[in-house]
């Protein structure tokens, strides 16, 4: 049975359509007994989202809340078929946690063919982190090129528990499908609840099951190790102090 000791995307009251603070939800993952959370709130082209400055200021997050850690992130809005996101590269290289994703009343469907162009693109980034929720069936795209590239460029890819299998039929399929490809190429994935409110931190039950269904390795799931995370975080930050050397 995989246990998570992370939770990687999560929203506050900093996302103006989520209901608790930054406290409650670092509260809520210590009692579910995680290690680490990272607070991934909107970027601004979300409706009711928080303007750039809310961004520049996290670094008055404590880095640790009880005996979780905090990591500041945010989850970017990827706004056209080219990758552009609502966050500059100053922006985004002060986080320690960057999630990219689609949103459809942020980004109109266009075709598979854009939609994978598109992911090609943003696989090139090196601010991104981690592909988010790639499941939704508006913005289909070729599933086995993308996840390929994802994992030579280093991405690690959602399994969002509330978005795959809390919003349909198809996003399950979908999530399942490129999980099965994540497996077969040895990319690695992020299991979250993409929680809104604290009762929902750490909650991940039917990605879990899903996972296990198809016999997911654990080694391959960034946040079954609170040591890999953090990891994580560390080789980016030497990585950012090396390349402004």
């Amino acid at each position: 049975m995989i246990t998570l000791r992370a939770d990687l995307h999560m929203h506050t009251i900093g996302s103006g359509h989520a209901f608790s603070t930054v406290k409650e939800m670092a509260d809520a993952a210590c009692l579910k007994k995680l290690d680490v959370i990272a607070i991934t709130d909107h970027g601004s082209a979300m409706e009711g989202a928080s303007e750039a400055i809310y961004f520049r200021n996290l670094s008055v997050f404590p880095r640790s809340i009880g005996s979780v850690t905090v990591l500041r992130g945010i989850e970017a809005n990827i706004m056209d078929m080219d990758a552009t996101l609502d966050a500059d590269e100053k922006q985004l290289s002060r986080l320690d946690w960057v999630v990219a994703s689609l949103h459809e009343n942020v980004t109109p469907p266009a075709s598979p063919a854009d939609h994978t162009q598109m992911y090609l693109k943003l696989a090139d980034n090196p601010l991104v982190d981690m592909i988010g929720h790639p499941d939704t069936p508006a913005y289909e795209f070729d599933y086995e090129r993308v996840v390929r590239e994802f994992g030579a460029k280093g991405k690690i890819v959602e399994v969002n528990n509330e978005h795959a299998f809390r919003h349909g039929a198809r996003n399950g399929e979908n999530c399942r499908k490129i999980a099965s490809l994540c497996k077969k190429y040895g990319v690695r994935i992020a299991v979250n609840s993409d929680a809104h409110i604290f009762s929902n931190v750490g909650v991940a039950d039917a990605a879990l099951a899903m996972l296990g269904e198809i016999g997911f390795p654990e080694d391959l799931i960034l946040n079954a190790s609170a040591s890999r995370v953090m990891d994580y975080v560390k080789n980016k930050r030497l990585q950012k102090e090396q390349a402004s050397s």
